[in-house]
């Protein structure tokens, strides 16, 4: 995994912007899903595919996997939503996504299967349901016609629903398949009816309008400006904010991922990002200042003088940039 998949992924599992992330998507901002509803879950996926008669299990590692349980309309509701990370445009994207929800549901009805074999210390108020239940060798089972034996699950039995994101943090537009049918090569239309489409649930800064980003609620709707428009005028878009505070978590995430080098203090709390620029800039002065002078011979202490009283930083400020420059 790529540093800016790593550095999202890591940015994204708080639950405040992933709950924002999935807000703009599936409710165009309204802030339906409360990051308090929102729940870990293990993002590794293992089952043995059908036709394979080694019985080889494959494993897949989704980025972020969180399960949303709410109540809407006096009904609980439960949906799993994940994300996948990309710095860079994945071509088979549809396919890689279809088969993490495949194997998301495979491990649903696994579980479902299992929970009809219950403890017998269970079974006593359960084992009245007009003799469905039954206890052998200690172990409550429920009986199930052939047909749902087959399967593995009974007539009534509902999965829960799997929503994937693709999260694309590149600052050109995605040009990938969006659906599996874009990747097909159908020479014969009739097909068509016949064949499961797959599409992508797409969040590309890169392909936003900029009124877009307004219906975010956190620094995500920030971070999202500043990626799109990182290789014309990232630095405009945060003098714009007029010294308005930006969570850390935000700041530190675009530092790294779009590589603004700005300068803030390690503090909790939100970071003015005009000032980080200007802290930025004037390290730029500094070390060139620094540069300037070791070509021309100057001793680290001379160094440490002229700079403290050119540029009005603290000593330790200017050693440092110094032990920076020997490293």
């Amino acid at each position: 995994m790529g540093a800016i998949d790593t550095e999202g992924k890591q940015y994204l599992y708080n639950s405040v912007f992933f709950a924002d992330a999935f807000n703009y998507l599936l409710y165009d901002g309204d802030q339906v899903i409360k990051p308090e509803e929102l729940r870990e879950l293990d993002t590794t996926e293992l089952t043995v595919p059908y036709g394979n008669n080694a019985r080889v299990p494959i494993q897949k590692y989704r980025d972020l996997l969180k399960l949303w349980n709410a109540m809407m309309d006096d009904n609980a509701i439960y949906v799993i939503l994940g994300a996948e990370l990309q710095d860079k445009v994945h071509y088979g994207m549809p396919v890689k996504d279809g088969l993490y929800d495949m194997l998301g549901y495979s491990k649903q009805i696994a579980e479902i299967k299992r929970s009809y074999q219950k403890e017998s210390g269970e079974a006593n108020e359960a084992a009245s349901d007009e003799g469905e239940l039954t206890v052998e060798d200690g172990v409550l089972k429920i009986k199930l016609t052939s047909a749902e034996f087959l399967s593995g699950l009974r007539k009534g039995d509902k999965l829960i629903p799997i929503i994937t994101a693709v999260v694309y943090l590149g600052d050109e537009p995605w040009d990938g398949p969006k659906s599996l049918f874009e990747m097909l090569d159908v020479r014969d239309r009739r097909l068509i009816p016949f064949i499961n489409d797959y599409k992508l649930n797409l969040i590309s800064p890169a392909d936003m309008d900029d009124d877009e980003f307004d219906k975010f609620h956190t620094g995500l709707g920030f971070a999202m400006r500043v990626i799109k428009h990182q290789s014309e005028d990232a630095d405009a878009i945060i003098m714009a904010t007029n010294h308005k505070k930006i969570d850390r978590e935000t700041a530190v995430f675009l530092n790294k991922v779009v590589n603004l080098k700005l300068v803030y203090e390690e503090k909790t709390g939100g970071v003015d990002m005009c000032k980080a620029m200007e802290r930025k800039e004037q390290k730029d002065k500094i070390t060139g200042a620094i540069t300037g002078m070791k070509l021309m011979g100057a001793s680290d202490n001379d160094i440490i003088t002229k700079i403290t009283e050119q540029f009005k930083v603290t000593k330790e400020y200017v050693l440092a940039l110094l032990k920076a420059q020997v490293a």
